[in-house]
């Protein structure tokens, strides 16, 4: 303000200094008297003009800096509000009362539609409401695949089997509710809007999920984008639908237990795929699924019929120690890198007609118990890129088509095995 002032006082001062020197060279008289007086107005109409200015200038900045308080106290109160809200509704899902708990479901889907910054906190949260122990089915009715892992989701939700059969339903709609919140906002409809409309469509983009150990009920993730996904040890009852989903990041199933049909039909992994482990109770569908990354379903069970026809492996697929109950079917597949079976048993068909391998192929210690066949099969390195080392077929009578180069021979103890067409052991008619 001092400045301010200085500067208003030093500008009226220099002004008229500078005009009344010029004054001093009018006339001696009226004319001289008459220059000064106007040096002098001129003089201290610039000083008021500055002052004017000065005035403006510390008006400005005194607005801008309510603005900027204003600003600050929305802001804050903005942000306590949002608090406010979370809270309430964070303890609306502690509710013994299944209405309550619904009302802070739509709560949080709220707040995350409406507060860019929240919504994966807020996802986090639904997400972990969904890992909370429960059991879809009464106690006896487990759906998940053999009597050890029966046992253990019955050890893991104690507490929710006791619960009355009204109670359960009414829980098991509080779930599916949480479930459709998360498919309907991470479902790519507005993929192909203007990017004015996308900005506020319903979709939530660059979302993970963490359902690692969650109870799913016909969970229905079709045509969603999800960064990283951890279903890990996840217990999917009813059926599961991926088909065309994209998976941004990692997608974890292992140890997964699918107790109806799983459908990844053109599912996209961009990150790795691991289905280790994972129990398939019923079909399993990943025809035209794209792997970009490892894919990985080592000691995994199928129970059902298993489907990748037309599916694209970028990178290594894993497929050691498999078991496939049903018809696999890899029809027209695509193996861009090193692809193993070994040790896996095919109960049912295996179809592998058509496929390409660009690397090796590994089938050590396979047990065929059903037809195998690899017509028109195409391997780009050539019969010796092949591994059918101890490899057992059971089921000899059985038509079967082997690789071009290979063929079946006896064994001389159950069933028979796969060599090269140059080896001497004897040809099985």
């Amino acid at each position: 303000m001092l400045i301010a002032v200085a500067a208003v006082a030093l500008t009226a001062f220099g002004v008229t200094t500078w005009l009344l020197t010029i004054a001093s060279h009018a006339s001696a008289g009226t004319d001289l008297t008459t220059a000064r007086l106007d040096a002098v107005r001129t003089g201290l109409a610039a000083g008021g003009g500055a002052g004017a200015a000065v005035g403006l200038m510390l008006a400005f900045r005194r607005q801008h800096h309510q603005e900027i308080a204003t600003l600050l106290t929305d802001q804050d109160a903005t942000q306590r509000r949002i608090t406010e809200l979370y809270t309430k509704a964070v303890e609306q899902l502690g509710s013994d009362k299944a209405p309550v708990r619904l009302g802070g479901l739509y709560a949080l889907e709220r707040l995350a539609q409406d507060n860019l910054s929240q919504r994966q906190t807020i996802v986090n949260v639904i997400c972990a409401y969904l890992r909370m122990p429960f059991q879809a089915t009464p106690e006896g009715t487990a759906t998940t695949a053999g009597e050890e892992d029966a046992a253990a989701a019955r050890t893991e939700t104690e507490i929710a089997s006791a619960l009355p059969d009204n109670i359960r339903q009414q829980e098991i709609q509080v779930r599916l509710t949480a479930q459709r919140i998360l498919s309907g906002h991470l479902r790519q409809e507005g993929a192909r809007q203007p990017p004015a409309e996308i900005a506020l469509s319903r979709l939530w983009r660059d979302i993970s999920l963490d359902l690692t150990g969650a109870t799913l009920i016909d969970f229905n993730l079709v045509g969603c984008f999800i960064g990283d996904a951890r279903f890990d040890t996840a217990i999917f009852s009813g059926d599961a639908a991926f088909d065309a989903a994209t998976f941004g990041g990692d997608a974890r199933f292992g140890g997964a237990t699918f107790s109806g049909g799983a459908s990844f039909d053109a599912a996209t992994f961009g990150g790795n795929a691991r289905f280790d482990r994972a129990s398939f109770s019923g079909d399993a569908r990943f025809a035209k699924a794209t792997f970009s990354r490892i894919a990985r379903f080592d000691e995994a069970t199928f129970g059902g019929d298993a489907g990748f026809g037309e599916a694209t492996f970028s990178d290594a697929a894993r497929f050691a120690e498999t078991i496939f109950s049903g018809d696999a079917r890899f029809t027209e597949a695509t193996f861009s890198r090193t692809t193993r079976f070994d040790g896996a048993t095919f109960n049912g068909t295996s179809r592998f007609t058509g496929a390409t391998f660009h690397s090796g192929a590994r089938f050590a210690g396979v047990t065929f118990n059903g037809s195998a066949r690899f017509s028109e099969a195409t391997f780009r390195r050539g019969p010796a890129s092949l591994n059918f080392q101890n490899a057992l077929v059971k089921s000899p009578g059985l038509p079967h088509a082997w690789p071009d180069g290979w063929q079946l021979h006896e064994n001389g103890v159950s069933g028979a095995t796969v060599t090269p067409i140059s080896s001497t052991t004897p040809v099985l008619e």
